[in-house]
């Protein structure tokens, strides 16, 4: 019996081949759209689960709260957090904390500057990174040893063995050698750690001063906690006010200072904390993949319910003998579920190499590593994404049309009206809801990411280059002055200053202190030379920028930006001190974003000499090195002749060192990257949205024509013309398409609005975008419908009427 119903379906499918092929296509780009995208989204989520004791791993944050706008909350701790809180609570087995520095390294013949990880020699009892050679029972057993990923390992000694070689790196002019211990795999991407050397925290004093490391309001290190089995986060977190207070002393406030604990699993995924040393992802981005590639699935299983029905008068007369001839409901049902069983087996089919084939395009574009492999796993979800569009796209057809009464089809007493039914309508209504929604998306998302790429910051950031210098201390600011110097004398150079961070830097020094009324403040920070104003063009609104050979300027000098006048209520500025602070006010700068455009302008003080501030402040924390970098302003559009130059000068001054550079304007761009890859998402899905919909919506009109062909024809004699028939045909979809649009509207402003939400400035929703989308698909649902229309009204109505 089964056997004939594969025949049978078989046969079906041959014979429509047209109907056949649109049902496989759209199918098979549905699921090909879901597959890569649940990759994408399991990724996203499968962060750091690869860590067996993941589990009880937790993030140590800290929040703390002086009053109104006055909290604060850092994923980064105190240097001596981990030791404390091990020492105070067995419920805590291990800790180990990370910290992140730059230096230059350099060891067999190579020099590159590199972003290390210091970490505590209990990291791998934590943490499930691979040791390939070396000492795997402890590869920190001394404080000078050094563990290197793959990656690293080849880079500096090619296939030689570095197990007991030596790398130097650079700690404030001072050589420190580093012995290599092991080797690890490299970290895999789905981890919220990465690195590529590790060196070990016991020898704190190279890294952190005497102050950072015993003072608890100085932020520097991740500090991650291994939990006993069966504890309590809860419970534990309830303790840790009593060792805030011991060690707080009498800069302890009740209900000011929290500790708390964070998932590691929760870690890529959580935007309601500071990302640490490495960027996390919002999860809307996450769920909105995941529902579009749902939507697009279920588009595409609505397409075969739609067309199903569409067919229903076709496939009526051989209901009607089949029952005639003895065949039961349920035989009729299994015969229609079957065909819908084989069509979407071959499009699952068909999806998945169509999966095989753009992996690595979708790589490219989402920026992952994703791998699709036949494993158990992958095997038991496409046979359950078989079984989940056949019931969806077969089971109501297949009931539909066993209900047939086959006198009434024999008496060709059904089947003859135009009409697809309520639910058919409804079928082809939601495809719309959803591709405009997808549309009107698509524009937002493209509008949003335009204007975060184009908008006037406040300052030049085309024909910028930055230049780490890669050193710190009286090295840097001799090196950085003497290349400056030689800068100036370049043709193709207009401008060049030297400053602590640039604006590659997504956010600079942040600092805070308690004010003279008992008040904490916090403001960012940066320290520049006197031509860093004239380098980016940002402009002063009151007072005057630094003068270059002022000593006074250069001595206790600043500038402060609009907002900081604003937040702290100052009062003719120009010219005063601030507070506590021993500084001297010259200018106020009209706000410009130094941070990107997710975040808005926060309070900001720039100083050649940075010790009056430093000396004053109680806090301070930055996710960059504070190794000066070097912004050239060129006044040349060939690019690559301006980094000739620079690097040419560069070689002569330092020809030991590598010469490194980065263009302002594209490393801007990808401080959206995450909003530029969905944008690149949407833009696909939805247009595969609008496919799906059209094909599905080709079919009906195609299934409409034949089943009104003997009208057409009458129409035709009686001397309708091809427009009237075209007007005919289109009007009732014409109709759910307006239907559709006026549901999906609102729709799509609250979803974009709530999306919007989430930038500090936004172009919001232009009403031009509706009324080009609701034209377009109105257009579009005229040429898709028109296409058989005219085909049909071309045809001669005497051949039309033969074939009734």
């Amino acid at each position: 019996m089964f056997k004939n119903y594969v025949k049978i379906a078989w046969r079906n499918l041959v014979k429509n081949k047209g109907y056949t092929i649109i049902n496989i296509a759209g199918l098979s780009v549905g699921v090909c759209c879901f597959i890569l995208i649940a990759l994408f989204v399991e990724n996203e989520f499968s962060y750091d689960h690869f860590h067996s004791k993941a589990d009880r791993i937790y993030r140590v944050w800290q929040y703390e709260n002086y009053g109104p706008k006055e909290d604060f909350v850092n994923t980064t701790t105190p240097v001596s957090m981990v030791e404390v809180l091990k020492t105070n609570f067995p419920e805590i087995e291990e800790g180990s904390r990370v910290f992140r520095f730059n230096s230059l390294v350099k060891g067999n013949n190579n020099e590159f500057n590199e972003s290390i990880r210091a970490v505590d020699p209990s990291f791998f009892q934590l943490f499930d990174f691979n040791i390939l050679k070396g000492n795997t029972a402890n590869p920190f057993a001394t404080a000078n040893t050094m563990v290197l990923s793959e990656s690293s390992a080849k880079k500096y000694f090619g296939d030689e063995n570095p197990i007991g070689k030596s790398l130097a790196l650079e700690f404030n002019e001072e050589i420190k050698f580093f012995e290599i211990s092991a080797v690890v795999t490299n970290p895999p991407e789905e981890s919220s750690i990465q690195f590529e050397i590790l060196v070990s925290l016991e020898n704190e004093a190279l890294f952190f001063s005497e102050r950072a490391r015993e003072s608890w309001f100085n932020v520097s290190v991740e500090s991650y906690l291994l939990l006993q089995e069966g504890q309590s986060v809860t419970q534990l977190e309830a303790k840790f006010p009593t060792v805030i207070k011991q060690y707080l002393g009498d800069n302890y406030k009740e209900n000011t200072f929290f500790l708390n604990l964070q998932p590691l699993t929760e870690i890529h995924l959580d935007t309601s904390l500071p990302p640490g040393f490495e960027p996390i992802s919002n999860p809307k981005y996450s769920y909105v993949m995941g529902c579009i590639a749902f939507l697009v699935l279920l588009l595409a299983s609505i397409n075969f319910v739609t067309l199903a029905i569409g067919r229903s008068f076709s496939r009526a007369t051989e209901v009607g003998v089949r029952k005639v001839l003895g065949a039961f409901r349920k035989q009729i049902i299994r015969q229609f579920w079957g065909e819908a069983l084989l069509v979407t087996l071959i499009a699952v089919l068909v999806g998945i190499l169509l999966s095989f084939i753009l992996l690595n395009t979708f790589n490219d574009l989402t920026n992952k590593q994703l791998n699709l492999s036949f494993n158990i796993s992958f095997l038991g979800i496409a046979s359950g994404l078989v079984l989940f569009i056949a019931l969806i796209a077969g089971i109501y057809p297949s009931i539909v049309l066993s209900k047939f009464n086959p006198m009434e089809v024999l008496r060709r007493k059904m089947g003859k009206g135009t009409s697809m039914g309520l639910f058919g309508k409804s079928l082809v209504v939601v495809q719309f809801v959803t591709s405009i929604v997808m549309l009107i998306g698509t524009l937002v998302i493209g509008r949003q990411i335009d204007y975060l790429v184009n908008k006037d910051l406040g300052y030049q950031k085309d024909t910028i280059v930055v230049v780490p210098t890669n050193m710190s201390g009286e090295q840097a600011d001799t090196f950085g002055d003497l290349y400056i110097a030689e800068l100036r004398k370049q043709p193709v150079v207009t401008e060049a200053s030297r400053s602590i961070f640039s604006f590659i830097e997504n956010g600079w020094a942040e600092l805070g202190f308690t004010d003279s009324k008992n008040s904490y403040r916090e403001f960012n920070f940066n320290a520049v030379d006197h031509d860093f104003l004239k380098t980016y063009n940002i402009q002063i609104k009151e007072g005057r920028d630094f003068q270059e050979g002022n000593a006074s300027d250069a001595q206790n000098g600043v500038l402060v930006n609009e907002t900081f006048v604003k937040a702290f209520g100052l009062q003719n500025p120009v010219g005063n001190s601030y507070d506590k602070f021993k500084i001297k006010i010259l200018g106020v700068m009209k706000d410009f974003n130094f941070k990107s455009l997710n975040h808005s302008i926060e309070p900001l003080m720039l100083t050649i000499n940075p010790s009056p501030v430093l000396e004053t402040i109680e806090n301070a924390s930055s996710k960059y090195n504070s190794q000066p970098r070097i912004s050239v302003r060129l006044n040349t559009q060939n690019m690559t002749t301006g980094i000739a130059v620079l690097k040419d000068t560069w070689e002569k001054i330092n020809p030991s060192q590598e010469f490194e550079y980065s263009f302002l304007d594209e490393a801007l761009s990808t401080q959206y990257k995450n909003e530029m890859r969905s944008k690149s998402i949407v833009n696909i899905a939805s247009l595969l949205a609008i496919f799906i919909a059209c094909m599905g919506l080709f079919g009906l009109a195609t299934l409409t024509v034949a089943r009104r062909t003997s009208e057409i024809g009458i129409r035709k004699v009686m001397g309708a013309s091809v427009i009237n028939i075209v007007g005919m045909v289109s009007k009732d979809f014409i109709k759910l398409v307006l239907i559709a649009i006026l549901l999906a509207f609102p729709l799509a402003w609250w979803a974009m609005n709530e999306w919007l939400q989430g930038f500090a400035y936004s172009t919001g929703i232009s009403w031009w975008i509706f009324v080009l989308v609701g034209i377009t698909v109105v257009g579009i649902t005229l040429v898709t419908v028109s296409f058989q229309s005219i085909k049909a009204s071309l045809t001669n109505p005497v051949k039309s009427l033969r074939t009734e």
